[in-house]
């Protein structure tokens, strides 16, 4: 892959991942129509695709999962969000096994999915943090319709470019 198609790349996985955690954040508004289930499954994907933008990044192959604690544990020696992998246990059952009713795990809670939300804002802000310490730029860029975006912080409700 070329330099310019993995700066491509990752930033096309931190764009989803940011559209993923703006979704988690809604659904847990009291007039949405969502489930607490709902914010933790989108919190769960924005975590995991931070991760992996990461990793595309650093440069580091990934297997199709959703376990975040190996996606976290695949980053770097001394990146921040490497320091995740082993506390991510709760967040990456929201991808799959709260979701489906036959597999007997029980719904999450609104306190739950509010934490997850917190959790996978806390992910990205610390794979932030590390592609900006190696080198990957954070640019605006003006849109179609003139208007110039900026970068955003996880924790805001704008797109990440």
């Amino acid at each position: 892959m070329t330099p310019e198609a993995k700066i491509q790349r990752t930033r096309a996985w931190l764009r989803y991942a940011a559209r993923d955690l703006r979704v988690a954040r809604a659904s847990l508004r009291p007039d949405a129509e969502a489930e607490p289930y709902h914010a933790a499954f989108w919190a769960q994907q924005a975590a995991e695709k931070a991760l992996k933008g990461a990793l595309v990044y650093a440069d580091i192959p990934f297997e199709a999962t959703h376990n975040l604690d190996a996606l976290a544990a695949r980053l770097p020696d001394g990146w921040t969000a490497r320091q995740a992998a082993g506390l991510l246990g709760q967040l990456t059952g929201y991808g799959v096994e709260t979701r489906y009713p036959d597999l007997g795990e029980p719904e999450p809670t609104a306190e739950d999915a509010r934490r997850a939300v917190t959790q996978a804002n806390a992910v990205q802000r610390a794979v932030r943090r590390d592609l900006e310490a190696h080198g990957f730029v954070f640019q605006t860029r003006a849109t179609e319709q003139g208007r110039v975006e900026r970068p955003a912080q996880p924790d805001e409700d704008t797109p990440e470019h």
